[in-house]
């Protein structure tokens, strides 16, 4: 092997940026119009003596937490990137002690406020893509935390039994994979506590064209005060999975009916008025022959596997089982929440400090999915940590040059016009 020319090291590169990627993020934010919405909707009064301003401090949080800051001291060492620095319009960097000021003025006003931010976006996106169907996927999760944050509790926790944790509340559009709405609860908070508010909150935001609507839910939602919240709404369906006591007795009790291709499988419907409701309503299930169980009886009995819900849809029980199947997806929404976007990972000590800081990482993702939705489909369908792989973590060089800055990028990247072609794109983006 041929002897090589020694290489020196130095910390002497200028201004070089590992995150090209959060300059067509920002333009995006921008052009929806983010940093006029918290000026403009978040009521915290600024003082005039204030070295940065709430969009700032706010924007540092969001574009951190795209680039893959899942802690408040790497979001300060984020800032130290030129292109950061340039783009928050920032002299030095943001120190933790200063992000850590303005997030723990954040109450639940404020946080609801956030909330609506994030609702008027969505309104934005969904006029440009034209929706008039959709489905809200309902959904909680547990988020296990090492500290004593204000409202963490020990509740159901299956990966870490014992521990504390918050449990969040989730719901999701389908037809983008956003987030429309998020709760963060105290982990000993059961998926259904409050869940009639939580959805009366969420369909609120939900975009004036959508003229049709079906809230899909797992059984931690079999409730009868958020079915009949459901009911009140006009053009909105639900098909909620059942869960109550004697259920397996219940549907032994049915007629079933063969499905047609399908030779161990069948279905039924029937109507049932569970405890504490005030009417019968339709359920739809199908069952799945597993074997014979022998019992201490002459005669062996056949076993099944059962799935029931509770809808107010006229389709048949098949069809709605495989529709159900469906959402499936949204707990991988959950995960990239939680896991890629840092959802209740970035934390304080304070409750309402650790809900906004939650709900920006709702909105990082919120924004990444909008912009990859309008711009491309095919990066729309990737996991936020591959696109922030691929497309924000891309090094690059700023430089001035008179008064155009630029910023450059090596000629023999891979992804170089995938990445081109997604910019031009945003910058083609116009928002009434």
């Amino acid at each position: 092997m041929k002897s090589k020319k020694m290489i020196r090291t130095s910390f002497t590169g200028g201004n070089l940026t590992n995150y090209s990627g959060i300059y067509p993020l920002f333009k995006f934010m921008k052009k929806m119009g983010l940093n006029h919405l918290f000026e403009q909707k978040i009521s915290l009064a600024e003082k005039p003596n204030q070295i940065y301003s709430l969009s700032q401090i706010l924007y540092a949080v969001i574009l951190g937490t795209s680039s893959g800051m899942n802690r408040l001291i790497k979001i300060e060492n984020f800032t130290l990137d030129p292109l950061v620095r340039h783009l928050l319009d920032i002299q030095d960097k943001l120190d933790i002690d200063t992000i850590r000021y303005h997030i723990n003025k954040f109450g639940m006003k404020q946080n609801t406020e956030l909330s609506d931010i994030s609702g008027s976006l969505s309104a934005k996106v969904h006029k440009k893509l034209r929706t008039t169907d959709d489905i809200v996927d309902l959904d909680s999760s547990v988020k296990t935390v090492y500290g004593k944050q204000e409202g963490a509790r020990k509740g159901f926790n299956s990966k870490n039994k014992g521990k504390r944790s918050y449990h969040p509340q989730f719901a999701f559009l389908t037809s983008t994979k956003e987030c429309l709405l998020a709760w963060l609860r105290p982990g000993d908070t059961h998926s259904a506590n409050n869940a009639d508010e939580f959805l009366k909150q969420a369909l609120s935001m939900i975009p004036k064209e959508i003229t049709s609507l079906l809230v899909r839910a797992d059984r931690g939602y079999f409730d009868g005060k958020l079915i009949s919240a459901i009911e009140s709404y006009h053009n909105v369906n639900y098909l909620i999975k059942v869960k109550m006591r004697g259920l397996n007795n219940l549907l032994r009790r049915q007629d079933w009916d063969k499905i047609p291709g399908m030779p161990d499988w069948e279905m039924s419907d029937f109507y049932y008025q569970a405890k504490s409701w005030d009417r019968p309503r339709r359920f739809v299930a199908v069952r799945k022959f597993k074997g014979m169980l022998e019992t201490d009886s002459f005669f062996p009995v056949r076993e099944y596997s059962y799935f029931c819900y509770v809808t107010n849809i006229e389709e048949s029980p098949l069809y709605l089982h495989r529709l159900y199947g469906d959402r499936g997806e949204s707990e991988n929404w959950i995960e990239s929440v939680k896991n890629q976007l840092y959802a209740a990972t970035i934390l304080t000590k304070g409750f309402w400090a650790n809900e906004a800081l939650f709900l920006l990482s709702v909105l990082a993702y919120n924004i990444s999915i909008w912009m990859r939705v309008l711009t491309d489909k095919k990066a729309w369908r990737q996991e936020p940590l591959s696109f922030r792989l691929w497309f924000i973590q891309l090094a690059g060089k700023f430089t001035d040059s008179g008064r155009v800055r630029y910023l450059k990028m090596y000629s023999s990247y891979y992804y170089k016009s995938w990445w081109s072609e997604i910019d031009k794109r945003i910058d083609a983006i116009t928002f009434a």
